[in-house]
């Protein structure tokens, strides 16, 4: 076969790259009011109030279908993702002596978010997903575990229906044995949009039996507006609950940690403190800019979708196994990424690195912006140095803390979540930008059949 062109593709960002003049008019109306913080100023336009109305709705929504005018979630905007997971975590209890269970798959936010509370986290390993396995969850849960991480991961939804039942059947035993509930904070960070089958609710069932949105299965979804996100305000992250008393917490603890009086309030800070805040508010340009795009986010999806259907389509023509979905018949991936399953061929490990970096390193000459998972910076567990090395806080913690002495038991070098680590040196993946015309798919299969049409053991 010849060697076909680099194809002309867009930038991967896909949010940011739907801007037009909606984001640009709302950034400024701010701009002209001078009130660039949510609580007050000279003409203060309440942005992020909206915002977080405007989420609610879509949040509570059936897929597909117009927003409810009215909605049963709570959200709080906040500055980043990150942040987000912090507040999360703090409002759920998680501290000194707790372990928080999470996959080894995700971004690096999501293991420091549990460090920065003094936790420890405890790996589960994955299924065909690449996401957090629900079969192995009940053999990593302790008296100590106080929260469940699941991390849809480059907008490939988890198993929720299974998780969620898991979880119930997990804490129906420990309430027999006395012990609290564990909680679920799902870390949606890279799902905006996402949908699964199944049923909320961590302790009893707290929905209908169905489709739902990521982020409404367990007790806290968090989301992230950053600049590689569905949808961009550069930064920002997003809290969602059904519980009015966490989002309380939650709203207290992004603040300066104070609650209104419920009677009487005077401050815009909050009259009766409740914890330390973290100071994590959104400010009203990114929310401005924010809600135009949540207006835009079906479309972005859904333009991923279709261009990602078609490109896993192809690289399954080409031998290779794309990457499963979590339910077949509501398959709720946003596209965002495609990744695939080298054939193993019976190659060693050592080969089978190697091919992958060969593979990725030529698709990355046609601009296809690809990922050898093996090695995919800080989204791997061993490849967080700080971790795999526990680095500590300052005064050590969260290591050397007394009420955590059992973090001995826990390793984090490469060999931990073994399923997982024999996907990652056979998975390649690339990017799906949502604004590809016909002829740039054309342009990108025909790069990935030069590439991967030759794909063979090279031992």
């Amino acid at each position: 076969m010849n060697r076909p062109d680099k194809p002309d593709l867009p930038p991967e960002f896909p949010g940011a790259t739907w801007y037009d003049e909606a984001e640009i008019e709302a950034a400024v109306r701010v701009l002209r009011r001078q009130s660039p913080f949510r609580y007050y100023g000279p003409d203060c336009g309440f942005e992020t109030d909206r915002f977080e109305a405007d989420f609610a709705r879509f949040i509570a929504g059936t897929p597909g279908m117009p927003w409810p005018e009215k909605s049963d979630f709570y959200v709080t905007a906040v500055n980043s993702g990150t942040g987000a997971l912090e507040i999360a975590l703090d409002a759920l209890g998680v501290g000194c002596g707790d372990e928080v269970l999470v996959q080894g798959f995700m971004w690096i936010s999501s293991i420091s978010a549990i460090i920065r509370n003094r936790a420890i986290p405890v790996l589960v390993d994955s299924d065909d997903t690449l996401n957090m396995a629900p079969e192995a969850i009940r053999a990593r849960v302790t008296p100590r575990t106080k929260v469940i991480m699941p991390v849809p991961m480059l907008g490939g939804c988890v198993r929720m229906d299974a998780l969620m039942k898991e979880v119930r059947d997990i804490n129906a035993a420990r309430a027999a044995q006395g012990l609290p509930p564990i909680r679920v904070l799902e870390d949606c960070a890279q799902a905006l949009g996402a949908h699964g089958q199944g049923q909320p609710g961590s302790v009893a069932p707290v929905g209908d039996e169905g489709v739902h949105r990521v982020g409404t299965f367990g007790d806290v979804g968090i989301f992230s507006l950053q600049i590689n996100k569905n949808i961009s305000a550069g930064e920002g992250g997003v809290l969602v609950t059904r519980d009015p008393e966490l989002h309380r917490r939650i709203n207290a603890l992004h603040n300066a940690g104070y609650v209104p009086d419920a009677n009487a309030p005077r401050y815009w800070y909050g009259d009766v403190p409740l914890g330390w805040g973290h100071g994590r508010r959104m400010s009203e340009i990114q929310s401005a800019v924010a809600r135009v795009q949540l207006t835009k986010l079906d479309d972005i999806v859904n333009a991923m979708r279709r261009s990602h259907q078609r490109l896993e389509e192809h690289v399954r023509q080409l031998g290779m196994t794309p990457r499963a979905r979590a339910d077949q018949e509501y398959p709720g991936d946003t596209g965002y990424y495609c990744l695939f399953q080298l054939p193993p061929d019976g190659a060693g490990e050592a080969q089978q690195i190697a091919r992958g970096r060969a593979v990725a390193a030529a698709l990355d000459e046609f601009g296809l912006r690809p990922w050898f998972l093996h090695d995919f910076e800080v989204h791997v567990y061993y490849n967080i140095a700080p971790l795999v090395e526990k680095k500590p806080l300052n005064h050590q913690c969260p290591w050397a803390c007394a009420h955590n002495s059992f973090h001995e038991q826990y390793r984090y070098e490469r060999g931990t979540l073994p399923r997982l680590d024999a996907a990652l040196i056979t998975t390649v993946g690339i990017n799906v930008p949502s604004l590809l015309t016909s002829q740039q798919e054309d342009g990108i299969r025909a790069a990935l059949t030069y590439v991967l049409g030759g794909v063979k053991n090279p031992g």
